[in-house]
């Protein structure tokens, strides 16, 4: 008896243990889903999930729903690419235990957003447009690679200058390593959301492109209207004042001396 009763409650607890394993998964997963195209794609195959099942007492639609799911699952695959990149590269950046010990020395990190903010705002004011691509994690040579490489440091005065009009490099990105200016006039690749509204800038497109593929911020001033906007996990926050930019950047970059991140969770 007290055998059986010490197997019910191992297997209690091993059931326990799978359905919050598998609840946190797809917590997490809706999460990195949150406010892409793929959140709207869900829907649609949880409502013909749904009507799979409600039509089940009529044989014709429930086959034809029913041939649906295998090619769904496939569009997924492809439809989902970035978001699964991002997924995966977040996964490969945790290491095998989970744990990634890489980190930026806080003061030159608070430096380089300083700097990063400050040319925003002067570029904002005198209408001049640009696109600062801070790297973080992911690799970014095959970005560097299309532009001019500088390993010039970050400065308000070097950003100003890369981007005044004229100029060769204004045109393109500059991407920032560190507290380094590692290359300008850089190609971006551009965003494959559909619906996005046509008064958005190339220079937009190109930053939330490549916030669709890698963890990097990037900061875009339209040389249009002079709003600052941020890059960042396929969103586009647009319109954004000094104090918000400056907000959002440090919460980007912020290394707390005990924070620590398990797979996609950060701390």
């Amino acid at each position: 008896m007290t055998s059986v009763l010490s197997l019910q409650i191992t297997d209690f607890i091993v059931d326990t243990l799978d359905i919050l394993v598998v609840a946190y998964i797809i917590y997490r997963g809706l999460l990195l889903l949150e406010g892409t195209r793929g959140s709207s794609v869900i829907r649609g195959l949880l409502i013909v999930l749904f009507l799979l099942w409600a039509t089940s007492w009529l044989p014709t639609l429930n086959w034809m729903l029913g041939q649906l799911v295998l090619p769904g699952v496939i569009a997924l695959v492809v439809i989902f690419q970035p978001e699964l990149r991002m997924a995966l590269e977040r996964l490969g950046r945790a290491g095998v235990l989970g744990v990634n010990l890489s980190r930026v020395e806080s003061g030159t990190a608070q430096r380089v957003i300083n700097e990063i903010v400050d040319a925003a705002e002067e570029m904002s004011s005198r209408r001049i447009g640009a696109l600062m691509v801070i790297q973080r994690e992911s690799g970014l040579m095959d970005i560097t690679r299309t532009g001019k490489t500088l390993n010039a440091r970050v400065s308000v005065d070097a950003l100003v200058t890369i981007f005044y009009p004229n100029t060769p490099l204004h045109d393109g990105a500059v991407v920032i390593r560190d507290d380094i200016i590692v290359a300008a006039g850089c190609v971006l690749p551009h965003s494959e959301q559909p619906g996005l509204s046509v008064a958005m800038g190339m220079r937009h497109r190109a930053a939330l492109g490549l916030a669709e593929r890698t963890d990097a911020a990037c900061v875009v001033v339209s040389e249009e209207t002079g709003a600052i906007s941020l890059a960042f996990e396929g969103n586009l926050q647009p319109d954004l004042e000094r104090t918000e930019l400056a907000e959002r950047l440090n919460r980007l970059f912020e290394q707390p001396d005990e924070r620590a991140r398990f797979l996609f969770w950060r701390r």
